[in-house]
């Protein structure tokens, strides 16, 4: 074992050697010790930096500590998601309070179990009650203003404005389209479209696609 001034320190070839690593992510994590963590290199031997070696083993043990953390696929595999609805839902985190990952160990990332677990059963009431906002009532013929499709959905008008720009999975194409005076669009849905849209969104939130062919058009004009 290297020493320095009497303690027992690491070059990075003896790194490489005990941890079975490449050089590579140890010249990474050395350079991005700031967010890493990684320790500061306690002088050099020869023309070799080196580290402590007491402190760069409690270090990388910590850093590689996942107990109590699991993995995307973890999380999938336990609740019998697919893995691409975690990573919808990741992806539209600003919308549903997705949590914060703990740590990223080479390229993989973890997140508290118990507190995964917890925001995703909150999640899944929410989004029962969601579907049993339902309004069911009414000729499904029907044609609906905007607002009036956000009322059948039980939700805010302002939350749906975007969906003719930018839709969500199986929004459906309106019916007609009138230009009102202010340049703005007045769009009507048939009311069985709208109840089709509520029974097959998902849970794990919109996935947001273009309409082919379709052009962005100015925003809805407010109508009840």
């Amino acid at each position: 074992m290297t020493t320095l001034n009497g303690r027992e320190v690491y070059t990075r070839r003896a790194l490489m050697d005990r941890y079975g690593m490449t050089l590579s992510p140890l010249e990474k994590w050395h350079r991005d010790r700031s967010v890493t963590g990684h320790p500061e290199a306690v002088g050099t031997v020869g023309r070799e930096l080196v580290w402590d070696r007491e402190e760069w083993d409690s270090w990388y043990q910590r850093r590689h500590d996942t107990r109590d953390l699991e993995s995307r696929a973890e999380l999938a595999a336990r609740h019998g998601l697919a893995l691409v609805t975690l990573s919808r839902m990741w992806s539209l985190r600003e919308e549903n309070g997705h949590p914060a990952p703990v740590k990223t160990v080479e390229q993989t990332t973890y997140w508290d179990a118990g507190e995964w677990d917890a925001w995703y059963a909150d999640y899944r009431r929410r989004s029962q009650r969601r579907e049993l906002d339902v309004d069911r009532s009414g000729n499904p013929d029907d044609l609906v203003t905007l607002s009036q499709a956000a009322r059948i959905l039980g939700v805010e008008p302002s939350s749906i404005t975007h969906y003719p720009k930018n839709p969500p999975r199986n929004w459906p194409q309106p019916v007609q389209e009138e230009e009102l005076p202010s340049g703005r669009m007045r769009r009507r849905y048939r009311r069985a479209d709208i109840w089709h849209y509520a029974d097959t969104r998902t849970i794990a939130g919109p996935h947001r696609t273009r309409h082919p062919n379709r052009k962005p058009k100015p925003e809805e004009e407010p109508h009840s």
